[in-house]
C-alpha cells in the first residue's frame, strides 16, 4: 500500500482523482444524512419543537413543520462538518506513520 498522496500517485490521471473525491463526497454526504435522520428521530421523540422555541430567550414564532426542519439541517450539518474532517483526517499522508519503526 502506498503512504503518498493520491494526487502525487502516478498510478492515477485527474479524471480518476476527481471521481474518488466525489464518491469519497457522496459518501459522507450520505452518511451524515443518516446519522441527522436518526439524531432528528431521537431528540424529537423527547422535545417538541413548539416547546423548544416558548424556551427561547428572543420571541421565535415557529410553527412545528418548520421546527422539525430547521432541526434537521443543524443535525445534517454539523454531523457533515464532522464526517468531512474525518475523511479528511484519513485520507492526509501516512508517510510519517509508514517510517516509524520500535526501537528498544
Amino acid at each position: 500500500m502506498s503512504t503518498e498522496p493520491i494526487v502525487k500517485n502516478k498510478k492515477f490521471n485527474n479524471r480518476q482523482i476527481k471521481r474518488i473525491y466525489y464518491r469519497r463526497l457522496g459518501i459522507v454526504i450520505w452518511a451524515s444524512f443518516l446519522i441527522a435522520a436518526i439524531e432528528c428521530t431521537l431528540f424529537y421523540a423527547l422535545f417538541d419543537p413548539q416547546d423548544l422555541a416558548l424556551l427561547s430567550s428572543f420571541n421565535v414564532d415557529i410553527g412545528q413543520m418548520q421546527g422539525y426542519a430547521v432541526g434537521f439541517i443543524f443535525f445534517w450539518f454539523f454531523t457533515f462538518v464532522a464526517s468531512y474532517l474525518c475523511g479528511i483526517l484519513m485520507a492526509l499522508p501516512r508517510d510519517k506513520l509508514a517510517k516509524r519503526t520500535i526501537t528498544d
